[in-house]
């Protein structure tokens, strides 16, 4: 899944506007371009990064998905070694029972043991994930405010530019 901006970084160095009039500082205008150009190049850095982790994390998933279906036929297959040595073995069933019993016990808690720290890793990663998205949420949020702010600023100093001036008292 890719998340490719409409607008790169360098477009946005190098947009030039129609000088007017009364219009803004060219040069006010290009630093806050080059601003939201460095903003815009971390951002598309920190998504390419996050998307590696998000491809890392779905590795490790589908891994511990395949190892919890081998622990699942790893278990199946000790179940039915474990009948298979009952049915063939009827004059030594006590013994071979409890044999197979404690066998195919030791292999379910390692299993559940297993799966438990399979399920303790992903609610890790779901955990991290929402750490992650709250945190970029939080940076996006910070970064509207700011810009936000910058733009009240620059409406107020438009504002007090093109009040009239009252003339200055004389002292005699």
């Amino acid at each position: 899944m890719s998340t490719t901006p409409t607008l790169t970084p360098l477009e946005i160095r190098k947009a030039e506007f129609q000088r007017k009039m009364r219009g803004y500082d060219p040069e006010e205008v290009e630093r806050f371009l080059d601003l939201v150009s460095e903003e815009l190049t971390q951002r598309l850095g920190d998504i390419a990064r996050l998307e590696h982790e998000k491809r890392d994390l779905r590795r490790a998933v589908d891994d511990s998905r395949r190892r919890e279906a081998e622990l699942q036929e790893t278990v199946l297959h000790a179940q039915k070694l474990s009948k298979d040595i009952t049915d063939n073995a009827r004059r030594e069933a006590d013994v071979l029972l409890r044999e197979a019993q404690v066998t195919a016990d030791n292999i379910i808690t390692q299993a559940i043991e297993q799966a438990n720290k399979i399920e303790g890793k992903l609610n890790e990663l779901r955990t991290a994930r929402r750490d992650m998205q709250l945190k970029l949420r939080n940076s996006l949020d910070l970064f509207s405010r700011i810009l936000a702010a910058d733009m009240d600023d620059e409406r107020s100093n438009a504002i007090v530019r093109t009040m009239p001036r009252r003339p200055e008292a004389r002292t005699g």
